[in-house]
């Protein structure tokens, strides 16, 4: 079989291993065969293709998550099995998105709701123990551990973060924040001390300037070991947002100092892309990079990792301008290196991935705004393989996808 460079496929292979580069490199298509067609069966095509006009508007959103469906989403949420932190936090961050697309006040109200509900459901307000015996004023799990229930920095992370958000949109919207009434400064006060019981986890370094979470009473395999990147990030995140709400410069401080540990465990490719692995490297390596990696992060953790990392570039800290097309280049030449809409499950594009992984690529649109080429690969996706998108994935297109 020949490439359409009339050149045999299986040269190719020999000659990118040679040289150093993937065997899945765009010149070697009949690696990804395989996947394209685990990738099909997990997302079928839809025809005729919607144009994003009609898939990502406020009515559809309207129509398929709010009303009681929104009240029914908030009704009795807890996290013994994740539930809050891998479901509802995203429903409530697709609040804020729309809000911000729309610039209308009613999601921040409806998200209100949510926020009482969610505040209600700590383990202390519930009065849960964890498997040490101590009840945390934050969101306990009983699914991850093997000790037991525990609270996992990630789910505090992603489930404060919406939050503070909401928050920040209600203190800047004078007629939004006097619905809040006197609630506003315990809703803060509760969210600020469900990120201080981590304060145990913190450490400074390894690097000048970083730092990052290690594990506690969590999973034993990240017993005082660094978290992965996705987890420091969803910490980080949540650490940037508390700060602009109240000025507390160790929010602050430590946020930078967590996207300075991710950065610096990048590597930059010599495809002038970046990639990393589920696991962090315990140092920061050295760039450039001789290689391209041959495997990285999943896709759905990887697009995590890569969230706080790409805030802080767009709000100009820590990541300068070639940091932010090095990630779009994660997108162009690595998940969603291919033209046709199929994205992979793995950062570095590797065909030997799981399609399942492919989740909420639209978070990646955010670059887009650098590299406007990113919309091209995430968009496509949407209009030709989820004919119905998340809460989430709806409010980012609508922001971001259409610019």
């Amino acid at each position: 079989m020949k490439t359409r460079h009339g050149i045999p496929a299986l040269l190719v292979v020999v000659l990118l291993c040679a040289a150093g580069g993937p065997a899945w490199s765009q010149e070697a298509g009949d690696a990804d065969a395989d996947y394209v067609a685990r990738f099909l069966e997990q997302f079928p095509k839809v025809t005729p293709a919607p144009t994003l006009e009609t898939y990502a508007t406020a009515a559809r959103y309207d129509a398929l998550f709010m009303g009681e469906k929104v009240k029914e989403a908030f009704a009795n949420p807890n996290n013994d099995q994740g539930g809050l932190a891998w479901g509802l936090a995203y429903r409530m961050m697709s609040l804020n998105e729309m809000c911000r697309a729309t610039g209308d006040a009613k999601y921040i109200e409806a998200h209100l709701e949510g926020i009482r509900a969610v505040l209600a459901a700590t383990d202390d307000k519930r009065g849960k123990e964890l498997w040490t015996g101590v009840v945390a004023p934050a969101w306990g799990c009983d699914k991850y551990a093997k000790r037991g229930r525990a609270v996992f920095a990630v789910h505090t992370g992603v489930i404060a973060h919406p939050i503070l958000e909401c928050l920040l949109l209600a203190k800047e919207n004078a007629e939004v924040l006097s619905a809040f009434g006197g609630e506003y400064d315990g809703m803060l006060k509760a969210t600020e001390e469900a990120l201080a019981y981590h304060d145990r986890q913190w450490r400074d370094g390894p690097g000048d300037g970083e730092g990052h979470y290690v594990g506690l009473d969590q999973e034993e395999v990240c017993e005082n070991k660094p978290l992965p990147g996705n987890r420091l990030s969803a910490m980080g995140r949540a650490l940037w947002t508390a700060w602009k709400l109240t000025g507390n410069t160790t929010h602050r401080d430590r946020a930078l100092a967590i996207g300075r540990y991710i950065k610096n465990r990048f590597t930059l490719a010599p495809d002038g892309a970046y990639y990393w692995p589920y696991w962090l490297p315990l140092e920061p390596v050295d760039n450039p990079a001789a290689d391209r990696p041959a495997s990285g992060e999943d896709t759905s953790h990887g697009g995590l990792t890569a969230s706080f990392p790409m805030l802080l570039g767009v709000e100009g800290e820590v990541l300068e301008g070639e940091d932010m097309k090095r990630l779009a280049g994660t997108v162009l030449k690595g998940f969603g290196r291919r033209t046709d809409a199929v994205l992979f499950g793995d950062v570095t594009g590797n065909p030997g991935s799981k399609p399942g992984y492919v989740s909420l690529p639209a978070r990646w649109l955010m670059l887009a705004d650098t590299v406007p080429e990113v919309r091209d690969r995430i968009v496509p996706f949407y209009l030709k393989h989820r004919p119905t998108p998340s809460p989430l994935d709806l409010a980012l297109l609508l922001r971001y996808g259409g610019k």
